[in-house]
């Protein structure tokens, strides 16, 4: 695959941010940490993305402490406690060297679904099914079994650029759409899977990008153009490793206190987030850091700079 200039550079970045955390998980604390708050945070994401109504917190109770009753659907409680399972499933078999095949992604839908579902958890749909507000059409059900059959296979492969066949497996999976339900989930887990078999950290997909996520999807599938689908993945990636190194970071973790929050930095530089927030796009403005939930960061010293960027106020 041809690489854009802006994703040479992120990928660079990729490469950077992977040796910082590795730096930073020499400390067997630190992957302890990380393998805890991941379990969660996986779980959090990627069931919201797919409608799940559990907070950040309930969702970490559900996982610690097995709580699956409460104010909320009785579902949701039981895909953030399949979910973990899952991770731990994953997390297990990148430790083996666990083929990574057809039977493996049977084997994580049957987790996903356990107790929710279980007449469909590990099999393949029988119905027809298409993704509500896309224009993708999915594959016939009878075509499922060979299809996912030559995907198997093509797992299988081998390949010099695992991070690319990785977000690539992950948009196959998605496109054949094997399952009656948990496909989105499954093929976020089997991204995650080989990436953390070859030696990288997992992509963590936020609630708030769900829109542009489905939509880089959809206009691979339905319109050929791959490249909007792996720029958001490969920045979904980097994003990703901030988070978890500004969690591990002992230093940036302590100067957190002192940083500012997007809204309270934008009202100290008088000026709309909206602008904020447009800047960071076009990279004119960074945050000082990421919190492990994602929030952008800044430092009271970067307003003595702001109007170096634009003196008109939007």
């Amino acid at each position: 695959m041809k690489y854009g200039v802006v994703m040479q550079e992120i990928r660079s970045k990729i490469e950077e941010n992977s040796k910082k955390l590795q730096k930073l998980l020499q400390n067997k604390d630190n992957q302890k940490v990380l393998d805890k708050w991941l379990k969660t945070e996986l779980a959090y994401t990627s069931n919201a993305i797919e409608g799940n109504t559990l907070t950040r917190r309930e969702t970490e109770l559900a996982i610690e402490e097995q709580i699956t009753t409460g104010a909320k659907p009785i579902n949701d409680y039981l895909e953030a406690r399949n979910h973990a399972n899952a991770f731990d499933f994953i997390c297990e078999a990148a430790k083996n060297k666990v083929q990574i095949d057809e039977n493996y992604m049977l084997q994580i839908h049957k987790i996903i679904l356990s107790g929710i579902d279980d007449s469909n958890a590990g099999f393949y749909r029988s119905v027809k099914v298409r993704i509500s507000g896309s224009q993708t059409i999915l594959p016939n059900p009878l075509k499922v079994p060979d299809l996912m059959s030559d995907f198997g296979k093509w797992l299988l492969e081998k390949d010099n650029d695992v991070l690319i066949k990785a977000i690539e497996a992950h948009y196959r999976l998605v496109s054949i759409h094997p399952f009656v339900d948990g496909n989105g989930r499954t093929a976020r887990l089997l991204l995650n899977s080989i990436l953390l078999e070859n030696g990288y950290a997992p992509i963590i997909i936020r609630k708030i990008d769900r829109k542009r996520y489905l939509t880089a999807l959809e206009t691979y599938q339905t319109k050929e153009n791959s490249e909007p689908y792996y720029k958001f993945m490969l920045s979904a990636l980097n994003r990703s490793l901030k988070m978890m190194i500004d969690l591990l970071d002992v230093e940036k973790v302590e100067s957190q206190d002192k940083l500012l929050t997007i809204s309270k930095f934008a009202k100290l530089a008088e000026l709309p987030v909206s602008t904020i927030r447009y800047w960071m796009k076009e990279g004119k403005i960074r945050p000082v850091m990421y919190t492990p939930s994602g929030y952008a960061m800044f430092d009271k010293s970067q307003i003595d700079n702001i109007k170096l960027i634009d003196t008109r106020r939007e």
